[in-house]
């Protein structure tokens, strides 16, 4: 089944208590269209080339299998019928919620539901952070990554030996051997840039479900680090990387 998300769309705010809940845990596409196969078995070779074996085995098995699993709901909420994926539903029969949702023919095709009884959240899947703040998190990765790399490289030469190591990072500085770092780190910040636009539509639909469901400073809201140490007791696994608090 393919989901592959669009961010052109018109929310509504919906208010009222769940009632005829069903949720179902299903496979679909949501990420990756088919004509994305062909780029993923791409980067697949490339990281091959690049030596990272265990990137390329990752890449080349999403190349083969493009669905994840996340939850079908399907509930009425003051005489209005809601249908749609979230990526983990915690919610309940009876529950006081809040829902970003759309009209479709028939029914209301759901994108994010919020319980403000506890501040739960769960939205469309791989939908967690606004705009800022997925392009702040992309930099971060990049900046960890160049540095672990710089790192790496300095403990190969430090395990070969210090002058192996002085004499490398000086061939590396001032000889002939200078793009080698440069070119991983822009090679890691190629990557990483792509991975960022990829899911950007995600980013842009988060970002609408926290306007429309009035949500404190919504462009900067980054819900994996909202819910940081707000679990209860009640929580299942998925708390924080799949349903969250804001």
């Amino acid at each position: 089944m393919n989901n592959v998300i669009s961010h052109r769309f018109k929310l509504v705010k919906l208010n009222g208590k769940i009632l005829n809940y069903k949720v179902s845990r299903k496979q679909a596409s949501f990420v990756y269209t088919e004509n994305d196969r062909t780029k993923l078995e791409v980067i697949a070779i490339a990281a091959s080339l690049a030596g990272m074996g265990g990137q390329a085995i990752s890449v080349a098995s999403n190349a083969n299998s493009t669905e994840e699993d996340a939850d079908y709901v399907e509930f009425s909420l003051d005489g209005k019928i809601i249908k749609g994926w979230l990526w983990y539903s915690p919610f309940h029969e009876g529950d006081e919620v809040k829902v970003a949702a759309e009209w479709q023919s028939d029914h209301y095709e759901v994108f994010g539901v919020a319980r403000p009884s506890d501040q739960t959240i769960s939205l469309y899947p791989h939908c967690s952070r606004a705009k800022t703040r997925h392009i702040k998190n992309a930099f971060k990765w990049w900046l960890i990554t160049a540095v672990m790399l710089q790192v790496v490289i300095s403990i190969v030469f430090l395990t070969i030996g210090l002058d192996a190591f002085i004499d490398g990072w000086k061939y590396m500085t001032t000889g002939g051997a200078w793009w080698l770092p440069l070119g991983l780190t822009v090679f890691c910040a190629i990557a990483i840039i792509s991975m960022a636009r990829q899911w950007m539509p995600f980013a842009k639909v988060a970002e609408k479900v926290f306007s429309v469901l009035e949500l404190p400073n919504p462009h900067n809201i980054d819900l994996v680090k909202s819910s940081k140490n707000k679990n209860l007791p009640q929580d299942s696994p998925e708390f924080g990387s799949m349903y969250f608090r804001y």
